[in-house]
C-alpha cells in the first residue's frame, strides 16, 4: 500500500516538477535559473513565477512593438553589471539537438549555435562604445530595430531602407545636411544607389567614401547627433 501511495504521488508531482524544475532548465529557451537560482530578480509588482520555467515569460512579453523587448532588458541588465557575463551566449540560450537556437519573442528567428559566440562583440559595442551603434542605443534603438535578426551580416546600412525608415531617404537627408560647413553637401551624391554603409557603420568608425576622389574632408559628427533622425 505504501509503495502504491508513493507511486501515485510521483505520478501527480513529477510532471509539474519536470516542467518547472531542474530537468526543465536544459530545455528552457533562456536558462535564468542556472545562475540566479533563487535570487530575486523580478520586481515586487511582478507575478511570482519560477525562473526555471522561462517559457512562461514570453506569453506576456511579446515582440509586438508596443513595449520594450524582454531580450533588450535582459541584455542591458547583464552588460551593465559585467560585460563578461555575455561572452558566452550559450550560457543563457539553449540549442536544440541539431544545434539550432530559437528566440521565444521572435518565433521566426532561428540561428545556428556556431554563430552565437561572434555576436558578443556587437552587443558590447552597442552597449558601451562611442561608435554610431552606441549612440543609437542612447537614442532608444535596439538591435532588431535595424537588423532583421541577430545574425543579419551586421551591416544594416547595406539595405538602406533600414536607415531610411528613421532618418529619411536621400532627398530628405540632403535637405538636413544642406547647411553644413563643407563645400559640398555630403548627402547629395552623384552615386544614386550609394549605400549608407559606404560611410556610416554601426560597429566601425566613420569612413569618408568621397575622399577616394574628392578633398571634401568629411568628418563624422558627434555620435550623439549622428543617430538623431
Amino acid at each position: 500500500m505504501r509503495v502504491f501511495r508513493i507511486s501515485l504521488m510521483l505520478l501527480l508531482i513529477l510532471p509539474g516538477f519536470l516542467a518547472t524544475g531542474v530537468f526543465a532548465q536544459k530545455d528552457a529557451p533562456v536558462k535564468c535559473a542556472q545562475c540566479h537560482k533563487d535570487t530575486k530578480i523580478l520586481p515586487d509588482s511582478h507575478k511570482k513565477y519560477s525562473l526555471r520555467a522561462t517559457g512562461k515569460c514570453f506569453v506576456c512579453h511579446k515582440a509586438d512593438g508596443k513595449t520594450k523587448p524582454l531580450g533588450e532588458s535582459i541584455h542591458v541588465a547583464h552588460l551593465e553589471k559585467s560585460s563578461s557575463a555575455m561572452k558566452n551566449c550559450l550560457s543563457c540560450h539553449t540549442a536544440s539537438k541539431d544545434g539550432e537556437v530559437t528566440f521565444p519573442s521572435y518565433p521566426n528567428m532561428k540561428v545556428s549555435k556556431d554563430t552565437m559566440p561572434d555576436l558578443y562583440k556587437y552587443f558590447e559595442s552597442w552597449m558601451a562604445s562611442d561608435l554610431l551603434v552606441g549612440s543609437h542605443r542612447r537614442n532608444g534603438a535596439y538591435c532588431l530595430d535595424c537588423h532583421k535578426d541577430y545574425t543579419d551580416e551586421y551591416m544594416a546600412g547595406d539595405t538602406k531602407s533600414a536607415c531610411a525608415g528613421c532618418h529619411g531617404d536621400d532627398e530628405e537627408m540632403a535637405k538636413k545636411t544642406a547647411g553644413t560647413k563643407y563645400m559640398h553637401n555630403p548627402h547629395k551624391s552623384h552615386y544614386v544607389d550609394l549605400k549608407c554603409s559606404a560611410c556610416h557603420s554601426g560597429h566601425k568608425p566613420f569612413e569618408d567614401f568621397c575622399a577616394q576622389c574628392h578633398p571634401f574632408n568629411y568628418k563624422a559628427p558627434s555620435t550623439k547627433e549622428e543617430a538623431k533622425p
